[in-house]
């Protein structure tokens, strides 16, 4: 675990009523059709937060839009949530900014870059909270600034990340940014079940490849020179448990595999010799 910590990046709420227009002649048979609104409790089933210290201010603001869509979100028992509908379109004309991401395999930038911070952080809180994990997929590569195995990546049309509310009662999620971390709270009527995560179990631990240097003429040279941080490619295996109050138990095993990352160094002109005995 210590080679893998060291090589790892060697990142009321409101319900509105249903308005009714009551006839002062048949009061009775109004209320007869008006529907209740759920009462939902404010348990606090569970609780995650993930720093976004350090990163730019595109990518922060992408973080703060993302859980502005997501706080307030109620799930019906038996509801699914799927973050890509939660979410919905995520462009420019929607305030979201172009930060890093990770595509096709690749570390580029895209419009929306930050918000696998969101999903990690919202898919923490529903581990906390004991419910079920219907879909979740990690990245390409580890990030150092969410726990080893515990993140939950998302693009559109995916891969999505979703879980489902399996509670006799609604479920609402709350979200914030606060001390420059991420945080989501799911509340509601607590049955008192227990939820745990294993340690990873980490296996197959690749070695990160040599610094590639690309010779160029074209790039912006006021961008930094090398990109990416190089890390080490592993598995990660952590179980996740739920224990229920009739003594029922529930597991899901959560497999991540991450590639190495290789750190690549642009150098201006057409010879890397001196360029690379320059580079540390």
């Amino acid at each position: 675990m210590t080679l893998v910590v060291l090589s790892l990046f060697s990142y009321e709420f409101l319900y509105k009523k249903n308005e009714v227009s009551v006839s002062p002649s048949t009061p009775a048979l109004v209320l007869n059709t008006v529907k209740e609104e759920p009462i939902i409790g404010q348990d606090l089933l569970g609780k995650a937060e993930v720093s976004f210290a350090g990163g730019t201010d595109v990518r922060n603001k992408n973080i703060e839009l993302g859980i502005a869509r997501i706080n307030g979100k109620v799930l019906m028992p038996g509801e699914e949530f799927s973050f890509t509908k939660t979410i919905g379109p995520v462009t420019e004309e929607d305030g979201f900014g172009e930060a890093k991401v990770f595509l096709n395999g690749e570390v580029t930038t895209g419009v929306g870059g930050g918000l696998c911070q969101v999903s990690t952080t919202l898919f923490q809180s529903v581990l906390k909270a004991g419910l079920p994990v219907t879909e979740r997929w990690n990245h390409t590569y580890s990030v150092v600034l969410y726990d080893v195995g515990l993140d939950a990546t998302y693009s559109d049309p995916g891969p999505d990340f979703k879980f489902k509310n399996d509670t006799a009662n609604p479920v609402v999620i709350k979200g914030k940014t606060e001390d420059q971390k991420a945080v989501f709270e799911i509340y509601g009527v607590s049955d008192g079940r227990q939820a745990s995560t294993t340690e990873p179990d980490i296996s197959q631990i690749v070695d990160f490849p040599p610094t590639k240097y690309v010779a160029t003429t074209t790039r912006d040279k006021s961008l930094p020179e090398c990109i990416n941080s190089p890390q080490i490619g592993y598995t990660s295996k952590i179980t996740y448990g739920v224990l229920y109050p009739n003594g029922t138990t529930t597991q899901q095993i959560f497999t991540s595999t991450y590639k190495p990352l290789q750190r690549v160094c642009y150098v201006y002109g057409t010879s890397t010799t001196n360029f690379k005995n320059s580079i540390r």
